[in-house]
């Protein structure tokens, strides 16, 4: 994108193009230079223990900004992400942007979430502290627990399965069904909170012992409670049958991609995107991991349909039905066509459902049926069938019965449903003698006619073809042909309204990084920023690296460097020249950076092995208030 800008930069027309789209995007935001605000709301104020608020920190007057993680002892906050809102009033534009986190509770009592600081374009600016009580818990361990404080519901799940990272529950509607019956289901997918997740397939079946008939194309999301941790849950509806009778597991899969978050980092967002810190406020440092959701076993049990009592015209189909039959027209006489349209609506698997039959087949004429289906979803649906009949004598009075027989799986019987006889009311056909006669005498005359015709037009045909040889009128076509559609312009076809809104947001977004690219080259410091972050990462890397080891030399090394590079940048010394006494000089003497280096340097130099919960102790520390320079 960069170079497709860099491309057109060069031509004649680049100095009032960047001025035309400096007018569009950026002159407006010179009214957003209102006194910007910060406020802090928790909703709700009071919530259980094994609830969930929602905080929200909302920066008025601001299109981006930097907040720091909210903070209060006994509350756990996750960031769930953000929203932005834009305002025209009266000429005035009122620009608004809201950071989400999701709060939980360590034990009930009163809390007080301390003022979060939000950084713009240099200047800190602070919320007021947010007050909240939170009440024992509720619905813990409860089955089907209800919370209409924090919209959550609650669903008890072994101890194993709360652990994982995401989990899978298939809920069929019955454990017991038979060979060639659509079984409604319910697929649950639970992930952790605190997750982003990417699902890289859609679910399926594992084994072949049933079918998937049907699932939803997007999934429901919603949050949802299972033994006191907040999931984020999706979930699918769909249909499933099986294939043979016998006892089977029934188990899904899904494959997914997680993006876990490698470093805590006092902006919520993370670190820069593509070497920009442009995206920094953006997207997060992330590591992915791919992971396959498989539920746990359901044990089905397919049963063969009985054969006892089964029907003639049975033919297959399975659930629970309804029958509705009309035809029209219903006066005319023996040989017109008469239209039977019959509806069968219910539950079940409608791939299998067949025409109903007439039950006296005497003296009509039957074409094949032709039927529409319409899916309502969980297995419901309305078949429709339209067929032709044609009466072949008089005397007929009435449309037969209509038959359609199917199993119910939950009586476990054989059903037959039977319409009444629709009425009919033919003409009656005249004198068997009198129309002989008639029919006879009509024949001669059209017998005569047609001879006088055919010498005619063969006298004529000769001088035709005496005349002009070789040529014949052109037959007589009563079909319109193909229609070509009226030409439409290409600036009124959505496909070329839609690629021009692309072709410019393209162009927009090749802008705005080519100014950020130019701040960049103004402003070292920025870079300078950037460098010492992706230094304090590989340092932090590697800190987490030698406790696993465990290597306190290689610790210790990167901890001090850490610091080193860190109270460099944001005193303007070189790294390698921070001493224990700069710290000293500009730390008062119980600040925790100032103490951890003491340490550092104490155990160094005794060579005294330093335990591994203090060690972990002092990584935290470190990371925090280096947080705090930045």
């Amino acid at each position: 994108m960069m170079t497709l800008f860099s491309l057109y930069s060069r031509r004649y027309m680049r100095n009032w193009l960047v001025v035309a789209l400096l007018c569009a995007v950026f002159f407006p935001a010179i009214a957003l230079a209102a006194e910007i605000q910060v406020e802090a709301t928790l909703q709700p104020g009071k919530f259980s223990k094994d609830q969930a608020a929602r905080f929200i920190v909302t920066v008025i007057g601001a299109r981006s900004a930097e907040p720091d993680m909210p903070v209060a002892q006994g509350l756990h906050f996750t960031y769930q992400g953000q929203s932005s809102q834009t305002s025209w009033v009266n000429g005035n534009i009122t620009s608004s942007i809201s950071y989400n986190f999701l709060v939980q509770a360590d034990k009930a009592g009163d809390f007080t979430i301390a003022p979060v600081k939000v950084s713009i374009d240099g200047k800190t600016y602070t919320s007021k502290p947010v007050q909240c009580t939170v009440l024992p818990a509720q619905n813990s361990g409860q089955a089907g627990g209800n919370s209409s404080r924090s919209g959550t519901t609650g669903v008890p799940l072994g101890a194993d399965e709360s652990k994982k990272i995401g989990f899978l529950r298939i809920m069929p509607e019955t454990e017991r069904m038979y060979s060639g019956q659509v079984v409604p289901f319910t697929l649950k997918a639970y992930f952790t909170p605190g997750r982003r997740v990417t699902l890289k397939s859609t679910p399926r079946l594992s084994g072949e012992n049933f079918l998937l008939q049907s699932l939803d194309e997007e999934p429901q999301q919603q949050q949802e409670q299972v033994n006191g941790t907040v999931y984020t849950a999706l979930t699918w509806q769909g249909t499933l049958a099986a294939v043979k009778e016998g006892s089977f597991p029934l188990i899904m899969e899904m494959d997914a991609e997680v993006l876990v978050r490698s470093r805590s980092r006092r902006d919520p967002f993370g670190s820069s995107l593509l070497d920009d810190p442009f995206f920094s406020g953006i997207l997060g440092n992330y590591s992915r991991r791919d992971i396959t959701l498989i539920s746990k076993e359901q044990e089905m049990t397919v049963l063969d349909l009985p054969t006892e009592n089964q029907p003639d015209n049975f033919s297959g189909a399975i659930g629970t039905f309804s029958l509705a039959v009309a035809a029209s027209p219903l006066d005319g006489k023996a040989g017109d066509p008469i239209t039977v349209k019959m509806q069968l609506e219910g539950k079940g698997n409608f791939a299998l459902v067949q025409a109903p039959d007439l039950k006296e087949k005497a003296g009509w004429k039957v074409y094949p049926a032709s039927g529409t289906v319409q899916d309502l979803g969980a297995g419901k649906g309305i078949k429709t069938f339209e067929q032709a009949l044609i009466p072949k004598q008089q005397g007929i009075t009435a449309v037969p019965s209509m038959r359609f027989s199917y199993f119910d799986p939950q009586a476990e019987e054989y059903v037959t449903l039977s319409s009444d006889p629709i009425p009919l009311s033919l003409e009656t056909a005249p004198d068997q003698s009198v129309g002989q006669s008639t029919l006879q005498t009509e024949k001669k005359q059209a017998s005569a006619a047609l001879s006088d015709q055919q010498k005619d037009t063969q006298a004529i045909g000769g001088q035709i073809a005496g005349t002009h040889p070789g040529q014949h009128l052109a037959p007589l076509h009563p079909d319109v042909g193909k229609l070509i559609p009226a030409i439409q312009p290409l600036y009124q076809k959505l496909w070329f309204q839609l690629l021009m809104v692309f072709a410019l947001f393209c162009l927009l977004i090749a802008l705005v990084l080519y100014l950020k690219q130019q701040r960049l080259a103004r402003d070292p410091s920025i870079l300078r920023r950037k460098k010492v972050q992706e230094h304090l990462a590989l340092h932090y890397e590697e800190m987490n690296r030698a406790l696993a080891i465990p290597d306190q030399e290689t610790f210790h090394q990167h901890c001090r460097a850490a610091i080193q590079q860190r109270t460099g940048e944001a005193w303007g010394l070189a790294p390698e020249a921070v001493t224990l006494a700069d710290l000293e000089q500009r730390l008062p003497a119980e600040a925790p950076l100032r103490v951890v280096f003491t340490r550092l340097e104490q155990s160094g130099y005794a060579g005294e092995q330093l335990p591994q919960a203090e060690l972990e102790e002092i990584l935290q520390t470190t990371k925090n208030e280096l947080d705090k320079l930045a």
